[in-house]
């Protein structure tokens, strides 16, 4: 029996960002947690988590979010965590040319490495800094990307909180309807053998 005003999750998904280290992910998942952007924030080594909770559609949603090193160390650790993972932010820095270059490596590693139904998302960080010739990468060169990849595409910046809590909840959102269609094919497998259960509530 749970008390009032008390809630447990009826749903966790786990959410694993990556990219080049100083692409803003760490800021990014930090302002999303907290409502604001930090003042100063140390480069991630190895992975680091925060849980975020959300209400959607009457349903009440928690999300892991895991961050992970971008140095190429650290990058055999992070494939590890694509396997188990409901969805992938993988993240650029919209002021760097070269960072949407890598970023092809880092999504030719997601194809290879995650798990079946699985979300991906590509996101262009830092669009507060686009203003006075800042911008290096156009959304087109991004929206090409993502499309040739079947990722979802945002552009975001982690200081001024533009796009975050859309991006997140677009996410939550697929990775809930893939997990309705896995069940579904879960249950109709089950019918089929005569078998009958619960897969989700």
């Amino acid at each position: 029996m749970q008390q009032a005003g008390v809630s447990s999750p009826q749903r966790v998904f786990k959410v694993v960002f990556i990219g080049n280290s100083g692409v803003g992910k760490s800021s990014f998942i930090h302002h999303y947690c907290r409502g604001h952007f930090p003042n100063k924030m140390s480069t991630t080594v190895g992975m680091d988590f925060q849980v975020r909770s959300l209400v959607l559609d009457s349903t009440q949603i928690a999300l892991q979010l895991w961050d992970t090193a971008g140095q190429e160390r650290f990058h055999s650790i992070t494939t590890q965590y694509y396997r188990k993972a409901d969805g992938i932010l993988v993240m650029y820095d919209v002021t760097q040319a070269t960072s949407l270059m890598t970023v092809r490596d880092w999504l030719d590693q997601v194809q290879k490495n995650k798990a079946d139904g699985a979300c991906v998302m590509l996101l262009g960080n830092k669009m507060d800094m686009e203003d006075g010739g800042g911008r290096q990468v156009t959304t087109m060169q991004g929206q090409n990307l993502a499309e040739e990849y079947q990722a979802e595409f945002f552009e975001c910046s982690a200081k001024s909180g533009h796009n975050i809590q859309e991006a997140m909840t677009h996410l939550a959102r697929l990775m809930g309807a893939q997990q309705d269609k896995q069940c579904e094919s879960v249950l109709h497998s089950l019918d089929n053998s005569g078998h009958r259960g619960h897969c989700c509530t």
